[in-house]
């Protein structure tokens, strides 16, 4: 992993269309944001950060793919979603929030036990690069800075936060369908991503063995293959008895 100095012209106009998009609005102070945003450039099977990791910065995704995964069953990790171009990407956790670590660290929360990563601004996630990719990176701090200084920046905070959370409903959502149901609707509304991963780490993100992915992606072709008829192919039907066999 290489990461360079300033990012150039167009990468920053691309980012700041992006933000402002976000944002609704112009962002005051852009010149301080932009002199702390890096360009970073990884290899296929580089890791980006880990669990447990301190890792206080927001990525935009300009190129590339990558897969995040959450331990699961010991040392075992398995593949929860796969950050790509267009994505915002930072362990939420590893921000260190001072909102959330002093509501959970108080047990103000229903669920406080199971965010001592927040409280501790540990990553639940391991990050690995699937392609050659390119990204820009901002510290979150400079961000929070400028959010207690401006309304613009913490509206584009508060709406990166609710776009997070409205993916994680409608993954919740998605996640109560079958494998074979999850797989179907991949290929319909995520094609692309399909054919960039591995059937292993397609597997892991199904939650289900590579045998059972292969089982599935068998039944899924064959449902796609068309019914040849013989008017298709030219071929005149026989009668017997009056009745015509196709």
């Amino acid at each position: 992993m290489s990461v360079d100095g300033a990012a150039t012209g167009h990468a920053m106009r691309s980012l700041r269309l992006l933000l402002e998009a976000y944002a609704g609005c112009e962002l005051p102070q852009w010149d301080l944001f932009a002199s702390n945003v890096r360009v970073v450039r990884v290899e296929p099977g580089t890791v980006l950060f880990s669990v447990g990791e301190h890792h206080p910065y927001i990525y935009f995704v300009q190129r590339g793919l990558f897969k995040a995964q959450m331990p699961c069953e010991g040392d075992r990790l398995t593949t929860v979603f796969f950050p790509e171009e267009g994505d915002v990407l930072a362990s939420m956790s590893a921000l260190g929030s001072e909102g959330v670590r002093r509501v959970a660290s108080r047990g103000l929360h229903p669920r406080s036990e199971s965010l001592r990563a927040a409280v501790a601004a540990e990553t639940v996630h391991t990050v690995t690069a699937i392609e050659h990719s390119l990204l820009l990176r901002a510290s979150y701090r400079v961000i929070e800075h400028l959010s207690t200084q401006y309304l613009q920046w913490a509206r584009l905070t508060m709406t990166i936060a609710l776009m997070h959370a409205t993916t994680l409903q409608a993954d919740a959502a998605w996640l109560r369908s079958t494998p074979e149901q999850r797989y179907r609707s991949l290929l319909r509304e995520h094609p692309g991503l399909v054919q960039r991963v591995t059937q292993r780490d397609l597997a892991s993100f199904l939650n289900i063995t590579d045998v059972a992915l292969s089982r599935i992606v068998k039944r899924v072709r064959g449902d796609a293959l068309p019914t040849i008829t013989t008017q298709d192919v030219g071929v005149a039907p026989v009668v017997l008895h009056g009745s015509a066999l196709a």
